[in-house]
């Protein structure tokens, strides 16, 4: 981590991709709460998603993994709000490089719709980009996997074929026994850790909740 600065009295940390300086993430400590977890630290990725440059530069690294594989790719389908990045990695995905100078295909960029549920559904004009189709998701954090195995399901449902998982920081390694290409890992973030509500060390020690978090960011209690 390099140095911090300080938001409602925490520290916040700047912590930069090795492989490329440009890209970068911010952690900061505390007690957080999702859907399924509770963390010791919310990593920001708002940057990568929102700020062209950082952005390009992201999915310029989240590209190599593909082309080095040599995996064709139809569909970037993009998870809580990653379009922007989703657009840049299509776009490197289909354009010629050393690994693949003359690719063929197209690269579509598809968000995502939950029904009431919170089950994740794909209009009928928009089913054709999934059916028959090589998908990768595209995520900005992954703490347990349990979001992206939802989405996983739900490709497959609708006739489509999971061929790579991309994220912006993982706290695991794989998920449905794919690995995960992910720019920022849990080694990134010392001392990071998360838990399930009944296993917090922070809630046994009586400390409120700072925030509660999710992949659009975060709201202070």
């Amino acid at each position: 981590m390099k140095g911090s600065e300080k938001y409602m009295d925490k520290p916040v940390y700047t912590i930069t991709s090795h492989r490329d300086e440009r890209v970068f993430i911010h952690a900061m400590p505390g007690h957080y709460i999702s859907a399924s977890n509770h963390m010791n630290y919310y990593i920001g990725t708002s940057d990568i998603k929102h700020n062209h440059d950082v952005s390009v530069d992201a999915a310029m690294l989240l590209a190599q993994y593909y082309n080095e594989r040599s995996i064709k790719v139809d569909t970037v389908l993009c998870l809580y709000e990653t379009q922007a990045l989703g657009a840049y990695l299509a776009h490197e995905l289909s354009r010629p490089n050393m690994l693949n100078p003359n690719p063929e295909n197209k690269v579509y960029v598809l968000g995502s719709e939950y029904d009431s549920a919170g089950n994740l559904i794909f209009r009928d004009n928009l089913k054709k980009l999934i059916s028959s189709k090589d998908v990768v998701i595209l995520i900005s954090c992954i703490t347990s996997g349990k979001t992206v195995e939802r989405a996983v399901e739900s490709i497959s449902y609708y006739g489509g074929r999971v061929v790579g998982i991309s994220s912006v920081f993982s706290a695991i390694d794989k998920v449905e026994g794919m690995e995960i290409n992910t720019i920022f890992n849990k080694d990134d973030v010392p001392g990071y850790a998360a838990y399930t509500p009944h296993s917090c060390p922070h809630c046994a020690a009586g400390e409120k909740v700072d925030a509660i978090a999710n992949g659009y960011g975060y709201s202070l209690l």
